[in-house]
């Protein structure tokens, strides 16, 4: 990759944001010198791309510890998707005459060992001793990891591990987007203990929990691969959504679920093996545009669980 432009766009006599000699070895030294002492990954690279200088954090960063890393060409370590937006950030530095420095702008790299980091990059010009780039790269692995946990937390219910009620609402409304516009169907089915007020007034709430997390975990199971996501709706109330599932597969899911639930046992909890639950369900199906809104759905499955209450408990009700 080239990089030219700088030679003629830029003189020598630009402000390189370094005070160096303007003896070539002497400039150099400096530098190496200064990088080395700087917090952030370095490298120093020429108008061709080919790096001249580095500190060992940016050894680190690309994973190339046994070799130097000089003379090797910077733009081979971008993904590929990368190279161009990396190619627009020089034109920009090559252009601007009051600030000669641009970013930080994030970007991945493919280290020497072919592990793919997520970067932010700062690209500023060097004037002297000859017309370079000064790239500082901040790895953000450990940044994104982090958010990507937190991403995750604000998305979980955190007593069953499954999917939140603010969790539901946004996948609920992306499928329901996704499914109308494709004319697919679309089901979920609203899922409620029965008398779990009674379990907890007998067996207290730490029970209760317990109860909670072996539902979550039967549901969990008895779903299929397809499902795309279960959801403690609140309480002790739980909720799926089956995109491209019409009544009659979502009926056989639910059946699937109730099942599960059944079968759950409670000696592990030093409770009498006579003690069990079973689960109440309503479902509603999108399909040729009968209901105008997500909202809609849901507002018909939940009337549907209502009417499984209604009927004695431990059914399945649709909304037709």
């Amino acid at each position: 990759m080239s990089v030219a432009p700088f030679k003629s766009t830029l003189s020598a006599e630009g402000n390189s944001g370094l005070s160096v000699s303007r003896d070539e070895n002497t400039a150099d030294f400096n530098i190496n010198r200064f990088i080395q002492y700087l917090a952030e990954a370095v490298l120093v690279v020429n108008t061709d791309g080919v790096i001249e200088c580095a500190n060992a954090k940016a050894a680190l960063l690309l994973n190339r510890i046994e070799r130097p890393l000089l003379g090797e060409s910077w733009p081979d370590f971008l993904h590929d998707r990368c190279v161009a937006q990396y190619q627009g950030l020089v034109k920009i530095v090559a252009k601007q005459v009051l600030s000669l420095q641009t970013g930080p702008t994030e970007m991945v790299i493919r280290c020497a060992n072919g592990e793919l980091k997520d970067i932010e990059l700062s690209v500023s010009f060097l004037s002297e001793p000859e017309a370079r780039l000064l790239l500082i790269l901040r790895d953000l692995t450990r940044q994104k990891a982090e958010f990507e946990q937190l991403r995750r937390q604000a998305a979980t219910d955190a007593l069953t591990g499954l999917a939140n009620r603010r969790s539901f609402d946004e996948q609920l409304l992306h499928h329901w987007l996704q499914c109308t516009a494709a004319k697919r169907p679309l089901s979920v089915i609203i899922i409620d203990i029965d008398f779990f007020k009674q379990f907890n007034d007998s067996y207290g709430h730490i029970q209760g929990d317990a109860c909670l997390r072996k539902v979550a975990r039967a549901i969990l199971q008895a779903m299929p691969l397809d499902a795309q996501l279960a959801a403690r709706y609140g309480g002790e109330e739980f909720a799926l959504i089956l995109p491209n599932y019409n009544e009659i597969k979502a009926l056989a899911v639910a059946r699937e679920v109730q099942q599960a639930v059944r079968q759950l046992q409670f000696t592990d909890a030093a409770l009498p093996a006579s003690v069990g639950i079973t689960v109440s369900q309503g479902i509603a199906s999108e399909i040729n545009g009968q209901f105008r809104t997500s909202t809609a759905l849901l507002c018909a499955a939940d009337t549907a669980l209502y009417r499984a209450k209604a009927d004695g408990r431990d059914c399945i009700n649709t909304s037709c």
